[in-house]
């Protein structure tokens, strides 16, 4: 080999060596690391981001409409509580009315009841003493048994204000003076109260 053409070789073994590592020095030059996203990069970030936003928007509406329907579930739950208490009290408003006709005291006739009951005096039961009036029977003027009074309430002035009434049922309740009157000689109480006016008092008691 001549001087020529080793100084030849070995100028193109330098420029290859040099071109090579200006390539891999060029951080453009294909680097997967580099700062500097390319347009189709972007664009996938973008799509990417797109999808994360549509998920996140279609898990709060999924989120959303699951509490209307549990919100519906309950205030239907509700209503059908509400039904179901409406007709257990129809049904023992009916239960009481059938067992209404064996309260009556049939001792005496249905005359003999109007005629105490009007005969009862109404402004001298709010003097009777308390002792006198525990425990008797509370009654309407067809002779029907309420119940029996078990407690007296009086005014600052000592006036009798309501007496607490245990009725048929077991359950009692506080009924005013004004709605009583006082058949001495009998040792009666009358109430002139429609059945609903008691049932009233009972469930409020």
């Amino acid at each position: 080999m001549t001087l020529r053409t080793l100084a030849l070789s070995s100028t193109s073994a330098l420029l290859l060596a040099l071109g090579t590592t200006s390539v891999l020095a060029d951080p453009a030059a294909g680097d997967p690391y580099t700062q500097n996203p390319t347009p189709q990069e972007r664009a996938q970030t973008q799509q990417l981001n797109a999808q994360a936003a549509g998920t996140a928007q279609q898990s709060a509406t999924d989120v959303q409409t699951q509490t209307d329907a549990n919100q519906a579930q309950y205030r239907q739950q509700q209503d059908q509580y509400q039904a179901d208490q409406d007709r257990y009290q129809a049904q023992k408003d009916r239960y009481l009315d059938e067992r209404a006709e064996y309260n009556f005291d049939r001792s005496h006739p249905s005359t003999w009841w109007r005629d105490r009951y009007e005969r009862a005096t109404l402004n001298g039961f709010y003097e009777i003493p308390s002792a006198e009036l525990v425990d008797l029977r509370v009654v309407r003027e067809d002779g029907f048994v309420l119940g029996r009074i078990h407690d007296v309430h009086r005014r600052p002035d000592g006036r009798i204000w309501e007496v607490r009434v245990v009725f048929r049922n077991g359950d009692s309740g506080w009924v005013k003076a004004r709605d009583l009157r006082y058949d001495v000689d009998n040792r009666l109480v009358f109430t002139d109260l429609s059945y609903p006016e008691i049932r009233e008092i009972e469930r409020n008691s």
